[in-house]
């Protein structure tokens, strides 16, 4: 909407609430009269006025002028040419051509002084359906996430072939691969938007999640197989298995967005079996972090984005806000509330992602490789940060991921998972023992020694004599 080179759709900082509906109103006022005049040096006029505004607002550092002079320019260009090409006489060419520099003018001109934030608010003053606005703000948000993801493809298959120009042959993967993720990504976002829109009425006291003999298939091939699984309330679980062992798959039936094609689960008091609808499964004390935190985003600002659960659930918008602020400042990302989120670094994204979870309280935390990603500082605050907001909601939290270098210390037990069934389900202190971890796929031997993906050893400090502790303890003795 305007040419600022880091913000394409958002200004950098906030503007004031009147410059939207003036600047709206002042171009379309220029532009009816210049589409109803029939005077060529009224729009000429015109285009030097508005020329004059887009060279003041360069002046003042808020835009790019380049952009918009080729922009006008190739709109002109192609009035023109379309003028000879209808054989039109030369006082019609240049009227239109007069008529046509003046709007481009005007609307690039807007464009510098109200952006998709100011706009969406104007649009909701003037009482626009919130769900008209709810839907093109997340339209435009995932078009600008698609967009970033086609220009990364493009810039890795130039280096590949190390030349700044492809050729045709290689546009079609392009455009298709970015496509696919695109869609893919608009459909995780839809199922996480199921999850954090989810009714929360059923408050009632529950016993934990039980799962007796599940199956559960995808695509045609079963992904779990004989699943049985006791998790008791505000209990913190580990589930480990490297990649593809049916870690993310145990989560979404967890959350319900998945259903068993075999057997029968009851979480939170419900019972949950193959004919369970998906709205029936979905429950709103049940919170899901995917291991992609783009896939959580439906609004446009990180502050939208974290209150927007807590606004489908009927909670007024000024306690919603309130509530988005605090969640925000305890993961210490108050500062990004105004931030758009595509603009968000990966740890920055996880822990917004994270805010619009926590912001509703769960009690069942699911967390899909929650440290994936980050560096070893960020995963540690990410923990930290995690068990904090735990332990002040009493939730019950399942971590799930390969990786051993980043396990939470408030786990006192642990599932390992291998080719979609249970190997392991007991104490951390022999579930991270090396036999089991080598059975699970996690360690590898090496000249009659066990060797272990990540160095465990260099864990956050856990309680003094802790099953955990012990755990670790017995991960560091030489093999027998």
């Amino acid at each position: 909407m305007h040419f600022h080179a880091e913000h394409s759709l958002f200004f950098e900082r906030p503007q004031p609430p009147w410059v939207a509906p003036l600047g709206i109103a002042l171009t379309g006022s220029v532009l009816t009269v210049n589409a109803g005049a029939q005077s060529t040096a009224l729009s000429l006029t015109g285009s030097g006025i508005g020329a004059v505004l887009l060279l003041v607002a360069h002046a003042h550092g808020r835009r790019r002028i380049k952009p918009a002079l080729a922009w006008t320019l190739a709109v002109v260009a192609l009035a023109l040419l379309g003028g000879v090409a209808l054989d039109a006489n030369t006082d019609v060419i240049v009227q239109t051509g007069a008529r046509v520099l003046c709007g481009a003018i005007w609307i690039l001109w807007l464009g510098t002084q109200v952006d998709w934030a100011s706009l969406r608010q104007l649009l909701l003053r003037i009482r626009t359906p919130e769900g008209v606005v709810a839907s093109l703000d997340h339209a435009l948000m995932h078009g600008v996430l698609a967009q970033r993801e086609w220009v990364q493809r493009r810039d890795a298959a130039r280096v590949r072939l190390g030349s700044p120009r492809l050729p045709v042959a290689a546009w079609g993967p392009l455009v298709g691969e970015g496509a696919l993720h695109a869609f893919t990504r608009l459909e995780r976002s839809e199922e996480n938007a199921l999850l954090r829109s989810a009714s929360s009425e059923d408050v009632r006291a529950h016993d934990g999640v039980h799962l007796d003999a599940i199956d559960v298939e995808r695509g045609g091939h079963l992904v779990l197989q004989q699943l049985e699984l006791r998790l008791e309330r505000t209990e913190w679980l580990l589930v480990l298995g490297p990649s593809g062992a049916g870690k993310s798959s145990l989560l979404r039936l967890l959350a319900g967005l998945d259903g068993p094609a075999q057997g029968t689960m009851t979480r939170m008091g419900n019972r949950v079996s193959p004919d369970t609808t998906l709205s029936a499964r979905l429950h709103g004390r049940v919170a899901l972090l995917c291991q992609n935190p783009e896939h959580h985003f439906i609004a446009s600002t990180v502050a939208e984005d974290i209150a927007w659960g807590l606004l489908r659930r009927g909670v007024e918008p000024e306690e919603a806000r309130c509530r988005s602020r605090e969640v925000a400042m305890a993961l210490r990302i108050d500062h990004l509330l105004q931030r758009p989120c595509h603009q968000l670094s990966f740890g920055e994204q996880r822990r917004v992602a994270l805010a619009g979870l926590l912001v509703l309280e769960p009690e069942l935390l699911l967390l899909d490789e929650p440290t994936a990603g980050l560096d070893p500082v960020a995963a540690l605050e990410l923990r930290t940060l995690v068990a904090e907001a735990v332990r002040r909601t009493n939730a019950t939290c399942v971590w799930a991921t390969h990786c051993l270098h980043s396990l939470p210390s408030q786990a006192t037990r642990v599932i390992l998972l291998q080719d979609r069934r249970v190997l392991f389900d007991g104490s951390t202190a022999e579930g991270l023992s090396k036999p089991w971890l080598i059975r699970a796929g996690l360690a590898v031997w090496k000249e009659n020694r066990a060797y272990v993906d990540q160095d465990i050893t260099t864990l956050p400090e856990p309680r003094t004599g802790s099953t955990y502790q012990e755990g670790i303890a017995r991960s560091a003795e030489p093999l027998r």
